[in-house]
């Protein structure tokens, strides 16, 4: 009998992987504000910023943890200090 599978090292050689695109913070709090704020549908967002409707309402579904992750903020230190590390 044939085989009925090809080899896994014909296929795969001309063919590079796929990246993946991964939303920034700052996108996902804005698809969470147009949401909220502006009372748009999904299906209306995903066409705005070109996304599936299914990644926008994974945002949302997840939008409890992008808020607490958004609230990070830098903490502003002495400059002096700074230039004491340095040298």
């Amino acid at each position: 009998m044939a085989p009925k599978r090809k080899s896994s090292s014909a296929g795969s050689a001309s063919k590079p992987k796929r990246s993946r695109d991964v939303p920034f913070i700052s996108e996902k709090v804005k698809n969470l504000d147009t949401i909220e704020i502006k009372r748009k549908s999904y299906a209306e967002i995903a066409r705005l910023y070109g996304k599936n409707e299914s990644s926008i309402r994974e945002v949302m579904k997840n939008k409890e943890e992008i808020r607490k992750s958004a609230k990070v903020t830098a903490v502003a230190r002495n400059k002096v200090l700074m230039n004491v590390e340095k040298s």
